[in-house]
């Protein structure tokens, strides 16, 4: 009994210390930081590896860096000597959004190596209002690349699955709002402060000056440095707050123009972000002696540079206010959240179908639009549906990068059907899969043409996509419920009906979240519920979202006719979608005390309502609401 005593009170304590800790910071105007630790970038500091081939693409040779330790350390006592509560977030704790809530900012110090899991868990948190301070080659590896053995070749610089530069950061990308433009060596430059933005007119007014100045006249003595170079999007929220006002020598000029950005303010969702394209702790110094932890030299012998700024650096001082006035603004949330609009198109253009003299070939040219603030990838896969539903032949093209309001590579494809086919309506049926090829993500985008085929030798008849009689062309919700009807979310009723305006029941939602999923059926534990059972038209349906807790049963029954209320629907999509983030909401039939309330905050969150003032949530949810519904929490989803 003693033992649990003990145990409870020294949790307990443990827990008011860091509680007392935290308000002590806060009192003083200042947060808590959690200093990334990542145990497989400050190995991959101090690896080397040969060169070579790898499926056909050349894998350059990883030379010996400088300890990744030693600025993790130096990184640690600068914000200690800012006034900041400091804590370690190692590899595990970086998986969970959930455990970064605590920190009000994080900060990467070089933190070069990280997991796809780990990358878009940085993402939701600094969406859902965190913050964050990238030092210098922010996830620029893919951990699940990490060669383990000596013999291995260093395969981690390049995340295959995204095949370009442009998803440098692969899931971060979105994040970032910027194209990646280069590595590149520069010498004996200079970094200024522009003079747009509150973390420079703050530090700026600190210092009493009107400009900063960073100053590196290594070149002569040490070399060239590395730094990146990124370009922000059109319309992105990103905003220049450092940049590179002279340049001695560069090995790459073009991709260093006069006044090319050094270092970047972001605002994404509700969060903040701080990125460095330079080495910006090279610049510091801390008191050396406040650690014992530093790596002395690396595994060749040469000594390691440990608390002291680099030679031929300038401006350290300086740069610590500027770090400090960072710190404090990705540590506040905004009050609204930017708007994150992941809306592709795709689109069938020039379609033609003629016989041949073996064959009958269908023909055109498919194209994906960027019709959102992010950039997005994918694949762009076309399908020919014969009268009965099935797929007889395809063609796919990965779409390594679409930039924010741009478009793909018209994609022309020809689809070869046999020269006897069965006459009749066959459907040509274009898809945009978003994510990682073959890897994750949805069908978000869809478009069909009809090809009415009454003679195999002669030209077909192409038709406009028409699935339902009682959409007209300015219906409100025309453009959701054709997405989905080419998606194979929802399909026609009798009479090639939708009925927009009936309620949706309770299994046909659950119908649409399975399909629009691409949730598999198949061996399904029983429910166990007395309104659905085995056998049964819908038992399936209703066996997969209970079995992946989308929905439940409520008295040990299912009640699949029943209507949707908005405010269940709200749960449900939250649920299914994995949406994330709460915005403050304002509808006046939503209390904070309502069970609803946090699942309807999270559906303005993530723009999947636009309901502005009354919320309606014990009214029954429309087919045509849900299907709106589905399409904006899909495009929400964005993994």
């Amino acid at each position: 009994m003693n033992v649990i005593l003990s145990t409870v009170l020294v949790a307990f304590i443990s827990f008011a210390f860091v509680h007392i800790t935290k308000v002590q910071a806060e009192e003083k105007g200042k947060g808590v930081v959690g200093v990334v630790v990542s145990e497989l970038s400050e190995k991959y500091a101090f690896i080397e590896r040969k060169g070579g081939t790898y499926n056909g693409k050349s894998i350059a040779e990883k030379p010996l860096g400088s300890s990744i330790k030693n600025k993790r350390i130096k990184a640690k006592l600068l914000l200690e000597s800012l006034g900041y509560k400091v804590e370690y977030v190692d590899d595990a704790q970086l998986k969970d959004p959930a455990k970064l809530t605590k920190y009000d900012t994080l900060f990467f110090p070089n933190t070069v190596m990280m997991s796809k899991e780990q990358r878009q868990a940085v993402k939701e948190y600094i969406k859902n209002g965190g913050g964050a301070i990238f030092a210098f080659a922010m996830a620029r590896n893919d951990s699940a690349r990490f060669p383990y053995k000596t013999t291995d070749l260093d395969l981690t610089p390049i995340i295959y699955d995204t095949e370009t530069w442009i998803w440098e950061w692969d899931n971060l990308s979105e994040l970032f709002q910027s194209a990646f433009i280069n590595d590149v060596k520069i010498g004996n430059y200079t970094v200024a402060s522009t003079n747009n933005h509150p973390i420079v007119k703050k530090a700026l007014q600190r210092l009493g000056t009107s400009k900063l100045v960073l100053k590196n006249s290594r070149y002569h003595q040490y070399g060239p440095e590395w730094i990146e170079v990124i370009h922000p999007y059109p319309n992105s929220y990103v905003i220049p707050i450092l940049y590179y006002e002279t340049i001695g020598y560069s090995n790459v000029p073009k991709h260093t123009p006069a006044n090319t950005g050094a270092a970047y303010a972001i605002e994404y969702g509700r969060g903040k972000a701080v990125w460095f394209g330079f080495q910006l702790l090279n610049y510091i110094s801390v008191d050396t002696s406040l650690s014992n932890e530093w790596d002395m030299t690396n595994p060749l012998g040469k000594k390691e540079v440990q608390g002291e700024a680099w030679q031929g650096l300038k401006g350290g001082e300086e740069l610590k206010v500027l770090i400090d006035e960072a710190i404090q603004w990705t540590s506040q949330p905004l009050t609204t959240s930017h708007p994150i609009d992941r809306s592709v198109t795709v689109s069938l253009t020039d379609v033609k179908a003629y016989p041949r003299a073996n064959d009958y070939v269908v023909y055109g040219t498919m194209t994906a639009n960027n019709e959102g603030n992010v950039v997005s990838r994918g694949t762009m896969r076309v399908e020919l549906l014969d009268p009965s539903g099935n797929v007889k032949t395809s063609y796919e093209k990965y779409v390594v990068g679409l930039v924010p309001k741009g478009k793909s590579y018209p994609e022309k494809f020809q689809l070869i059907l046999p020269k006897n086919l069965p006459t009749g309506n066959y459907q040509l049926v274009a898809y945009y899969h978003a994510g990682r090829k073959s890897k994750d993500g949805l069908k978000i985008a869809g478009v069909t043409k009809v090809i009415s085929i009454k003679n195999s030798r002669s030209k077909a008849t192409i038709l406009d996509f028409a699935p339902f009689k009682d959409i007209p062309n300015n219906h409100w919700a025309k453009k959701d419920i054709d997405v989905l009807a080419s998606l194979g979310v929802i399909k026609p009723e009798q009479n090639q009906t939708f009925k927009p305006n009936a309620p949706v029941t309770r299994l046909q939602a659950a119908t649409m979240i399975v399909r629009s999923l691409g949730l598999s059926t198949k061996n399904r534990p029983n429910p166990k519920l007395a309104d659905v059972k085995q056998g049964r038209d819908g038992y399936d349906i209703v066996a997969t979202v209970v079995d992946e807790g989308i929905f439940s049963g409520s008295n040990g029954r299912f009640y699949p006719n029943a209507p949707l209320t908005r405010e269940q629907m709200a749960k449900i999509l939250v649920k299914a979608y994995q949406l994330t983030g709460e915005e403050d909401i304002n509808f006046q039939d939503v209390a904070l005390s309502r069970w609803s309330h946090p699942y309807i905050a999270t559906l303005k969150a993530n723009q999947v309502t636009k309901a502005s003032g009354y919320f309606r949530p014990n009214e029954q949810t429309t087919r045509a609401e849900f299907a709106a519904f589905v399409r904006r929490a899909m495009l929400a989803m964005g993994k």
